[in-house]
């Protein structure tokens, strides 16, 4: 691989992005932006929203990938309520109550093309969020049902 994963973490992380745990030993960097990416060890990547972070990276030019900024965040504010409301107040993964580091999750990764959309959308835990990120819709099923198996 011909990527300096360490410099283009470090410019992840100064535009914004989270750097997230890797999942498996084939991923060498996982991060969030505006969605989840992640670059494979074997120089693969998840999706064209990480190429064309890398592709940006490796030109010098000003990426638009970034995390949205506070305004949108606020943004979800409205649709957090109206999760809460329907749902209640317990994290869909690990079905135990939110605290103060709620995320919204899209079931069917933005990524994946996924909706924006209240139907599509459930509130975890960020850990809990961490573990689903952009996994296929099946395979979030399958941790939520082996996770459901546990309690």
């Amino acid at each position: 691989m011909d990527l300096d994963i360490q410099k283009f973490r470090k410019w992840l992380e100064q535009g914004g992005c989270d750097i997230l745990p890797t999942t498996n030993e084939y991923e060498a960097l996982k991060f969030k932006g505006r969605i989840i990416g992640i670059v494979y060890k074997s120089g693969k990547t998840s999706n064209k929203y990480t190429a064309r972070a890398i592709r940006f990276f490796k030109e010098n030019k000003k990426w638009d990938g970034y995390p949205p900024n506070v305004g949108r965040k606020s943004s979800y504010k409205k649709e957090k309520a109206q999760i809460l409301e329907r749902d209640g107040d317990l994290c869909f993964f690990c079905n135990k109550k939110l605290g103060d580091d709620i995320t919204l999750e899209h079931l069917l990764a933005l990524s994946r093309g996924g909706r924006n959309a209240l139907p599509n959308m459930v509130l975890m835990h960020e850990k809990c969020n961490n573990e689903l990120s952009n996994l296929p819709l099946i395979d979030k099923i399958i941790k939520i049902k082996e996770q459901y198996g546990k309690t």
